[in-house]
């Protein structure tokens, strides 16, 4: 059996909302937990603080997520992140924490942008890897086809997934690439 001393060791470790879970699901709970829960909630402030900082906690997201979503918006509309980074401002996060997010999510769209991209490369390498899918995944096939005399479904799903990996890693461009999506079918 724990101790009190156990417990509270433990509930140390726990993030405000475990706690707040404990708090609020006592009946699963022995009562040296109970105690060492109740400890620990009055060792961070107590609880009207521990729902405090889980309110604030809750309000430091959403204004991420907000600085996340202005940021994808101007970008894929190829705003640079400089600029972004003069019109955007946060009451909440500090300057440094708001361009931080912006350089983030700026970076993973300017990804997005580069993958969805039809390039020279693009195509030679995925005419070269159609090419390489057909020779593998036809030789799969028609191996599967002598062997049991039937086409499995699944066999069918797996193909078609051997067939998106050898080309996206011959083109290294993703499903989001019109290319890569026509040299699998």
């Amino acid at each position: 059996m724990f101790s009190v001393a156990d417990f509270i060791q433990e509930y140390e470790t726990y993030s405000d909302e475990e706690l707040l879970d404990i708090y609020i699901n006592q009946e699963g709970y022995s009562t040296e937990s109970l105690e060492a829960m109740n400890a620990v909630i009055l060792k961070r402030g107590g609880l009207n603080k521990l729902l405090q900082d889980i309110e604030d906690k809750k309000v430091i997201e959403k204004e991420i997520e907000r600085i996340e979503n202005e940021a994808e918006i101007m970008g894929s509309q190829h705003i640079d992140a400089s600029f972004i980074k003069t019109i955007t401002s946060s009451a909440i996060l500090s300057k440094e924490k708001v361009n931080e997010i912006i350089d983030s999510k700026h970076a993973e769209v300017e990804l997005d942008i580069d993958d969805r991209k039809i390039k020279a490369r693009t195509i030679v390498m995925g005419i070269a890897g159609t090419a390489i899918a057909a020779v593998i995944g036809g030789t799969l096939w028609g191996l599967q086809m002598i062997y049991s005399n039937a086409i499995f479904t699944f066999l069918f799903v797996g193909l078609i997934l051997l067939c998106y990996t050898i080309i996206k890693l011959s083109t290294r461009q993703s499903y989001k690439n019109i290319v890569v999506i026509i040299a699998t079918v």
